[in-house]
């Protein structure tokens, strides 16, 4: 994955989570669909962040970070 892959998926995520908490407070969008966005959008966001910081910006790889 490139790292601009990887921030872009990590900034849509920010942005999901941010409508779907701006939503739910403004009353537009029910709060168990805003929990399931939150809930789902969380990890992809913080995994693709995480790949996005350890991403060099060469051709070489992510190195292994062991188990």
């Amino acid at each position: 994955m490139e790292k601009t892959a990887a921030l872009g998926i990590a900034i849509a995520c920010g942005a999901a989570m941010g409508l779907a908490s701006v939503g739910a407070a403004a009353g537009r969008v029910p709060p168990v669909l805003a929990g399931g966005v939150l809930i789902l959008a969380f990890p992809v966001g913080a995994l693709a962040l995480f790949r996005w910081w350890c991403a060099g910006e060469g051709e070489e790889d992510i190195p292994f970070l062991g188990y």
